[in-house]
């Protein structure tokens, strides 16, 4: 807040969040008014736009993240011993692991879980799976060791609930070659659709989410097809091209600032601050 209301240049701001925010609805009027320092707006998704315009009317650009595609197709997959899932995320309601565990239930005996990253049910998991030695928990991973999991894994699984505004994770499988079995979330469908690059299923319905994991196990058609058509979907979400379109931002309103002959701040802060920065990140 002190960099929206202070800082003497101008201040590009970008929004994350979607679904709802306690920020938004307490401290909307300040806000409200903090935000009038912003001269460009961004959001990375049409859920993120929708939630923000409530609080913070205006102009916003769309800019989805933006993943390094390099990092995730270079390196050695993990090995594996049979038809293996991966699930990364946090470990908590939202993220629908209860869910996956569900639908393993109801798979084959062969199929390995690996089970990555850690959150306030983790323990509570942990002891449902006790026994199940197809589930394996991996705790936190390094980006090296992700991306291993997700070239050697055969699917992965993003089985969250609700409150995704973007599928970053859908699109380093993607990159990395996975097949991706996801909930039919509109944050995931801003990365992903159904029956082209992945499949997805409705959120919470654990017979339909063992299904669809089925097939994408067993069918080495079909996963050919969606691993095919997901790594040419990543190239829309290069890291390097979102990073070039920022600069332009920067670029183009630090000219603007410089030609202004009514600014409200002094030559001299100019001189110091002859670049745009990035002010503010809501999420």
């Amino acid at each position: 807040m002190t960099a929206m209301l202070m800082h003497p240049a101008p201040i590009v701001a970008t929004f994350h969040a979607a679904g709802s925010s306690t920020s938004y609805e307490y401290l909307s009027r300040p806000i409200r008014a903090a935000a009038r320092n912003i001269q460009h707006r961004v959001v990375v998704s049409k859920d993120a736009l929708a939630l923000v315009q409530e609080a913070v009317d205006g102009e916003y650009e769309v800019l989805y993240n933006g993943v390094d595609l390099e990092a995730h197709r270079r390196g050695d997959p993990h090995p594996t011993i049979g038809p293996t899932i991966f699930f990364c995320g946090r470990h908590e309601e939202r993220k629908g692991l209860d869910v996956l565990l569900d639908a393993m239930e109801q798979l084959p005996a062969d199929v390995t879980l690996w089970i990555a990253s850690s959150g306030p049910d983790t323990e509570r998991l942990k002891a449902r799976t006790a026994g199940d030695a197809r589930v394996q928990w991996l705790g936190r991973l390094t980006d090296e060791e992700k991306v291993a999991r997700l070239r050697g894994a055969d699917v992965f699984c993003a089985p969250s609930l609700h409150g995704e505004s973007f599928g970053v994770v859908l699109i380093e499988a993607f990159a990395a070659g996975t097949c991706v079995v996801a909930s039919a979330l509109d944050g995931y469908r801003n990365v992903a659709t159904d029956g082209v690059d992945a499949l997805l299923v409705p959120p919470g319905d654990a017979g339909a989410l063992a299904g669809s994991l089925a097939r994408a196990l067993t069918d080495a058609r079909l996963r050919s097809r969606l691993v095919a058509a997901g790594s040419h979907r990543a190239d829309d979400f290069s890291l390097a091209a979102l990073a070039r379109r920022y600069a332009q931002i920067y670029t183009d309103l630090a000219e603007q600032q410089t030609e202004r002959k009514d600014s409200r701040w002094p030559l001299s802060m100019l001189r110091r601050h002859p670049r745009a920065s990035a002010g503010w990140a809501v999420r």
